[in-house]
């Protein structure tokens, strides 16, 4: 049965789709770690792809402490699920700029010159702080949305799966007890 933007439904718990998501981004993130090299494309590209697992894992970890089994609108869910797309749009961007600083630093250590970490990790973030500060704007534009659209498929996911209430046993808007305005 299908149910609208209105009608109530009971979260399901998503404890199991937190660890299916975060298999393949440890794996992804272990692979990135030992395999490439930090200015490789494919790094590039893996590091943006982890940092998207990492941060939808850790934005349904918390989705799932915070309303696993609780009863809302569908309308609320979706406004969740967009919101924190966003937010994770914006950090899967981060995660991956910082992965690609510690490849880059890893690199350096295997080097010649045998450099510590923790020196050419800040130096690799700061050179990627300069190259990347002419598009920034633009890439966070983009990890807004694409994160944004993400996170309302996976609303959207989750309502599919969720029970609906009766309405007999949920209140009303407006009545006592009934539930808030999103």
């Amino acid at each position: 049965m299908l149910t609208t933007s209105d009608d109530v439904i009971r979260v399901p718990r998503l404890w199991a789709v937190v660890g299916i998501l975060t298999t393949p981004a440890a794996i992804g993130l272990l692979v990135f770690l030992r395999r490439y090299r930090g200015a490789d494309r494919t790094a590039m590209a893996l590091g943006v792809l982890v940092g998207i697992g990492l941060c939808a894992a850790a934005g349904l970890a918390w989705f799932q402490r915070r309303f696993g089994g609780t009863e809302m609108s569908r309308r609320r869910l979706q406004w969740i699920g967009f919101r924190c797309g966003a937010v994770a749009g914006v950090c899967a961007g981060a995660v991956a700029v910082i992965l690609l600083a510690i490849r880059w630093a890893i690199d350096q250590m295997g080097g010649p010159v045998g450099e510590q970490f923790i020196p050419a990790f800040l130096r690799a973030l700061m050179a990627l702080w300069v190259e990347m500060f002419t598009g920034l704007p633009a890439y966070l534009a983009v990890g807004i949305v694409v994160g944004s659209l993400l996170g309302l498929g996976i609303a959207e996911a989750i309502g599919a799966c969720s029970r609906r209430v009766p309405a007999a046993s949920s209140p009303k808007r407006g009545q006592p007890g009934g539930l808030a305005a999103p």
